[in-house]
């Protein structure tokens, strides 16, 4: 190829100075670097004890009435199962709508 002499540099672009010393920079950072301290306990062992006492003597959150009357209209036959609303609920909540 007789014209690959009058091409010059590949992109144009030619290194004018020396390059950087990347390796020394990245050890004095690493040699700067803080010591890890050990992670302090935040909740200390009575403080969650206290709190696990405290959830165990709340109420669950159960609408005691509204089970009451479910219990009665299954226990009398009235309460009526209804599968495309069941299977229409489910496709709701499964595709994230609300």
């Amino acid at each position: 190829m007789s014209g690959d002499s009058k091409i010059g540099a590949v992109g144009g672009i030619g290194r004018t100075g020396p390059l950087r010393k990347v390796a020394s920079d990245a050890t004095a950072s690493l040699s700067a670097a803080p010591q890890i301290q050990p992670a302090q306990d935040n909740l200390p062992t009575a403080r969650l004890s206290r709190l696990a006492g405290s959830l165990a003597d709340m109420s669950p959150p159960v609408d005691v009435a509204r089970v009451a009357t479910l219990r009665a209209a299954i226990a009398s036959g009235s309460y009526g199962v209804h599968p495309a609303i069941i299977a229409s609920a489910m496709l709701d909540f499964h595709s994230g709508a609300e």
